[in-house]
């Protein structure tokens, strides 16, 4: 893996984003991954589809994940889904070596918050019964003056 964030139609390996930020000197590695829910609001779904201008998606990816380095001694990699994707389905992957096991964690949390605050990716629910529908999406700001 030579990129730590990034933007993919592929199914993701959270094992691979891990195995890019461990190091000797950590002794902490966490993870998130966050996957498509069968039920939401409610209502069964059946897939989720994800768009997003992949540029300034995985640019503000970098942003979030650099944002992270800085605030903790961690070492971030995450990517996220685009495409349709089955329920179950891997939509975004974190990984966090760190050498504790607070810092790994903490960086997960806001990686994850930030993503969803800040990437413009938007998401599409389809459900076994009448059509789908777009899900409210990031709110777009600059994420600095």
């Amino acid at each position: 893996m030579r990129r730590l964030t990034f933007v993919t139609a592929s199914r993701l390996d959270p094992a691979a984003l891990c195995r890019a930020v461990a190091s000797p000197r950590h002794g902490a590695l966490a993870s998130f991954v966050g996957t498509v829910r069968a039920v939401h609001a409610g209502r069964r779904v059946k897939a989720v589809s994800y768009d997003c201008f992949v540029p300034l998606a995985e640019k503000e990816l970098a942003r979030i994940a650099a944002a992270a380095e800085k605030r903790w001694p961690v070492r971030v990699a995450v990517a996220h889904r685009t495409g349709r994707l089955k329920v179950g389905e891997a939509s975004v992957a974190i990984a966090a070596g760190s050498g504790h096991r607070a810092e790994a964690f903490e960086a997960c949390r806001f990686v994850i918050e930030e993503i969803k605050r800040r990437v413009p990716v938007w998401k599409k629910e389809h459900y076994d019964k009448g059509d789908g529908r777009w899900l409210a999406g990031c709110a777009l700001h600059r994420s600095r003056p």
